[in-house]
């Protein structure tokens, strides 16, 4: 993940801010990082990421929208909550208090940002397999806002990192709501083509339409 390679445009680098989340999620998870503790300064953190310092920001930003850290104005980024510490919901606010008019996004990113590391990292045996589970809609429940689906994909790719996040956006016990369906023809020919800029669009654009 270099900072070279975060062309294509703001929805290109939105798939590289999520895993710059999985990244810091996981440092979280794995006890490197405890609540309280101060994240290194951009700057240095950028470099040991390999990200440009607007991408390191797109991900702290996710990070602060659900609550597993704190920005300080002035003083620097701060560990808020370990990722299964924020799983809650807020009077008038979606999972974890995150505003339900943000959820769609945050949503769209996960499910982009899996897709797309499944259409880079699978071997072949197991993306066509991942492309024909797809196809068949097994994961696609009509009424969980796409979690079913989500969770099965973030478990193929073999990114546990990302599973916390599934968990926040898609809470247990907190209806979803009926949505459109996620799995359309060019998304799952994008996927076999390993057309990763095209696959975390089209993914994208199935939570959250162009206007």
């Amino acid at each position: 993940m270099t900072a070279a390679g975060e062309g294509g445009g703001p929805v290109r680098r939105q798939v590289v801010a999520e895993e710059v989340v999985a990244r810091i999620t996981s440092l979280i998870a794995d006890g490197r990082l405890a609540t309280g503790d101060k994240l290194p300064p951009e700057r240095v953190l950028a470099r040991e990421l390999r990200i440009s310092r607007p991408t390191l920001r797109e991900g702290i930003r996710a990070l602060a929208a659900v609550g597993i850290v704190h920005v300080k104005h002035g003083k620097g980024v701060f560990v808020a909550a370990r990722p299964s510490d924020v799983i809650s919901r807020a009077d008038g606010a979606g999972p974890a208090g995150i505003a339900s008019a943000a959820l769609p996004r945050l949503r769209a990113l996960l499910f982009a940002a899996a897709l797309s590391l499944a259409a880079r990292r699978l071997g072949q045996a197991s993306l066509d397999a991942t492309v024909e589970h797809l196809a068949a809609g097994d994961d696609s429940a009509p009424d969980d806002g796409g979690r079913a689906l989500v969770e099965g994909l973030v478990r193929s790719v073999g990114e546990p990192d990302l599973a916390p996040l599934v968990d926040v956006l898609w809470p247990s016990g907190v209806p979803a709501g009926a949505g459109r369906p996620l799995v359309s023809d060019r998304l799952l020919r994008a996927l076999a083509a390993r057309d990763v800029d095209q696959a975390f669009e089209l993914a994208f654009r199935a939570f959250v339409p162009e206007p």
